[in-house]
């Protein structure tokens, strides 16, 4: 049952390393379509603007209301 184990470790490894190291022909600069387009992710340069939040105060709560139990029925 070890070796099973060990064996099935040690094929997951391989075929991370192998799956990890996949297109070394390749130069760096040529990538495939749809990933090479200008709209895709936005650059990590840490100068992003925060988009605009309301204030709990700008909300406004619902009218106050009052339940069909909350006045006595008489008998």
């Amino acid at each position: 049952m070890k070796k099973k184990v060990f064996g099935l470790a040690l094929m997951l490894s391989l075929a991370t390393m192998l799956g990890a190291c996949e297109g070394g022909g390749e130069s760096p600069n040529t990538t495939s379509s749809p990933a090479s387009t200008k709209s895709g992710e936005p650059a990590d340069t840490g100068t992003t603007t925060p988009a605009a939040t309301t204030s709990p105060a700008a909300t406004t709560s619902p009218a106050a209301t009052t339940s069909p139990a909350a006045t006595p029925k008489k008998p």
